[in-house]
């Protein structure tokens, strides 16, 4: 029987078809908010305080010192969790527990594996896995809800979209339902010869696009823009400050900033000249990430809007998720 520990909330439905019970009616454990059930021979270990409750301070968060514990007690073969931290200390606890044999796996609900030791894990033998593109569709409907392209001006309004991926395509074509000015960015477009095909196998109508060379092109005079793009680029090399406060500075005011990358994707000038003009209402940034960073940005500009797992929020989304990473296991073991 593997065993299985879930360390984020899960859908309700999910809980519900699990039947997963207080942890003191089936296993003996330490822990009054934990949550156990045998079921499709896995035994299911679920504590959503681990992932609800952590704090930037990785140094000093007692939720993660409560996950290494639970490692080295329940023993899992699978680690499933959101957005909250596995630090190297904790994958290798958990590798000394089990021993050298047994296979293990860390499986991120969602995408971004920034918060786990993958290194770590590389050369402790455990597999990382996550699941691209299963959350991309609310992503992208929550991302438009706060562009409001439907209010936007075609004569009037340039819209600035960076990253075509499984996000930035709903909201290109979202752009181009209502005819609006829209300019896209991806280093994938930057080869004009296979432009056309990139699109189109994106779904995206060529004619109906512009696609500019350099981000400094597609942010100039944009009074909306949607930013989906990786932490890291194709070969792996991080993201940071790659918007600077000089492509800021060009944008036409008023505008909206909405973001699901990681926040050092800006700059700290960029960031500290939209917190300025958010304050002063010429401008508007809203940035989804992760609870840990959204809480670690939150005091140092208080007039952006930092959010987490907002997107994700819907139990058509959280269900998706869920099954997504039990096939996950299924594929693995």
């Amino acid at each position: 029987m593997k065993k299985v520990i879930i360390t984020h909330p899960i859908a309700s439905a999910t809980i519900e078809k699990l039947n997963l019970k207080s942890i003191h009616e089936k296993y003996s454990l330490e822990d009054k908010k934990a949550y156990y059930q045998e079921i499709n021979n896995q035994a299911i270990l679920y504590v959503p305080d681990i992932g609800a409750k952590q704090i930037p301070d990785e140094e000093n968060d007692p939720s993660i010192d409560r996950l290494g514990y639970l490692l080295t007690q329940f023993q899992p073969d699978i680690l499933i969790v959101g957005s909250n931290a596995v630090p190297a200390w904790v994958l290798t606890s958990w590798r000394e527990a089990v021993g050298n044999e047994r296979e293990l796996m860390v499986i991120r609900r969602g995408v971004d594996t920034r918060a786990i030791a993958v290194f770590t894990a590389e050369k402790l033998n455990i597999k990382v896995g996550n699941l691209p593109g299963i959350n991309s569709p609310y992503v992208a409907q929550h991302m438009l809800k706060y562009l409001e392209l439907d209010k936007a001006d075609k004569n009037k309004n340039k819209i600035a979209i960076i990253g075509v991926g499984n996000i930035g395509k709903v909201i290109v074509n979202e752009s181009l339902k209502y005819n609006l000015n829209t300019h896209i960015f991806s280093p994938s477009l930057i080869d004009k010869n296979r432009q056309s095909f990139y699109l189109q196998e994106r779904g995206i109508n060529p004619a109906q696009v512009i696609c500019e060379d350099s981000l400094a092109k597609v942010i100039h005079n944009a009074t909306h823009v949607a930013i989906a793009i990786p932490w890291k680029d194709k070969d792996g090399k991080p993201q940071a400050d790659l918007i600077t406060a000089k492509e800021i500075e060009t944008l036409t005011q008023p505008c909206k900033i909405v973001s699901a990358s990681v926040p050092r994707i800006f700059s700290e000038s960029a960031l500290k000249l939209m917190d300025e003009l958010s304050q002063k209402g010429k401008i508007f940034v809203r940035i989804d990430t992760a609870q840990r960073r959204a809480e670690e940005f939150k005091p140092l500009y208080p007039h952006l809007q930092f959010a987490h797992n907002e997107a994700f929020a819907s139990p058509e989304c959280q269900e998706a998720l869920d099954l997504a990473m039990f096939a996950l296991i299924e594929q693995h073991y």
